[in-house]
């Protein structure tokens, strides 16, 4: 049976960029199993893709706003990458 990895990465508050270490762990096809803010006043903000952490001190409509925009601009830039092909 395949190991899981535990991988620590810096990920950036989605809301106002503050960064925090985040403890993630993936199959061993890449796939996101579960993940933890490290650093103090970080939180998750759940997605199945990829870890995205936002500060503590943000209200519940300011992480959701702004995971909102993360979408729309991820979901460009997939569109763009699609037009360059």
């Amino acid at each position: 049976m395949p190991e899981n990895k535990n991988v620590v990465e810096v990920h950036g508050c989605i809301v106002c960029a503050r960064l925090f270490n985040i403890l993630a762990v993936y199959t061993s096809d890449d796939r996101l199993v579960d993940c933890v803010v490290t650093s103090p006043g970080g939180q998750i903000v759940p997605d199945e893709q990829q870890p995205l952490a936002a500060c503590d001190v943000h209200t519940a409509g300011e992480i959701e706003a702004a995971y909102k925009r993360w979408q729309a601009q991820k979901s460009q830039e997939s569109d763009d990458e699609q037009e360059e092909e």
